[in-house]
């Protein structure tokens, strides 16, 4: 991300209750203490995002979650979920709570699950916000930590037989450790590539008849999303083969090059968050289940390491061909 996130200080407070009252949330039992386990985003000096936590033991309530407006559309939202999770385990929670009237769907990519509102546990339904607060027709969703054991199977590297040869030249570039978490950070280190281009710059084709950046970064995105499809398919035992795609075609049909840079880089974040979310639960057999695509056979653990490498290989272009031509012009 662009944008660092920090722990909060009681310096912020003022600035936090501001952000949440403008978002329309409740900001009346936030006082200096409650801000030892919040989370804020900063540009520069101003407050881009806050996200909290009442930890109570095993379980905690995820509230105040909210961006500024000028920072929404760039998957803040969901750094600041995922950095607040981060926070949670390391205090040994295993059940994040979380209230909500409008950002059901929003939660239920990142994992969560409704669940009935007098069901949480009593620690949770005895917080300001769950007593006084939040509506009584508010949504309680949960993500137990603990029933994503499942995220700890290792994704084996697939052999040779579990994909087209084609996508060898991706799956070779995929370094030895533990797929998964290259998933999960990968995308902040092409962010990082592009942070500095401008939308005119962002145009640039480093030779005639090649994609601009934009149109890269938008091919990343269609790639992920065509990718996870066939994995959820073949994950669910689809026996029909799936069908292949033109990449040329696509781009060349997409009109990216009307998008602003910091949006695909946006919706490439959201992309990946739903790679990450649906390989995190998947359990070793899923893992190794078989479909078929464009006459080819794939298994589901080869999918992951081709998204992976795909994105590392056009990420080495846009480094050693597209930033080094664009600082010539």
């Amino acid at each position: 991300m662009d944008v660092p996130i920090t722990s909060a200080r009681p310096v912020d407070l003022p600035a936090v209750k501001r952000l949440l009252h403008d978002s329309g949330l409740p900001d009346r039992d936030v006082v200096a203490p409650l801000l030892a386990n919040f989370l804020v985003a900063r540009r520069g000096s101003v407050l881009a995002g806050v996200v909290g936590l009442e930890a109570l033991g095993p379980c905690g309530l995820l509230r105040s979650l909210a961006v500024a407006p000028a920072e929404r559309g760039r998957g803040l939202g969901i750094e600041l979920t995922r950095s607040l999770e981060r926070r949670a385990r390391r205090l040994g929670i295993a059940q994040l709570y979380l209230l909500t009237t409008t950002a059901e769907a929003f939660f239920a990519r990142l994992g969560y699950r409704v669940i009935p509102r007098d069901s949480a546990p009593a620690a949770i339904q005895g917080t300001t916000e769950y007593r006084e607060l939040c509506a009584s027709t508010s949504v309680c969703m949960i993500k137990d930590f603990e029933e994503g054991v499942m995220a700890a199977v290792t994704i084996a590297r697939p052999s040779a037989s579990e994909y087209a040869p084609y996508y060898a030249r991706y799956v070779d570039l995929v370094p030895e450790g533990e797929v998964l978490d290259l998933l999960k950070h990968q995308v902040d280190g092409t962010a990082r590539l592009v942070g500095g281009v401008s939308d005119r710059d962002a145009d640039f084709r480093y030779a005639e008849g090649k994609w601009s950046i934009k149109e890269v970064l938008g091919h990343l995105v269609d790639t992920e999303r065509l990718f996870l499809y066939r994995a959820v398919c073949f994950a669910r035992g689809e026996p029909k083969e799936l069908p292949g795609w033109d990449e040329n075609e696509y781009v060349a049909r997409a009109k990216f090059g009307a998008r602003r840079l910091a949006d695909l880089v946006a919706e490439l974040r959201v992309a990946r968050a739903d790679v990450v979310s649906f390989f995190s639960g998947l359990d070793a057999e899923e893992l190794e289940r078989k479909g078929t695509a464009n006459s080819r056979p794939y298994t589901v653990r080869a999918v992951a390491y081709i998204i992976a490498g795909h994105e590392l290989h056009h990420a080495k272009i846009l480094a050693e061909r597209y930033l080094p031509g664009l600082a010539k012009r």
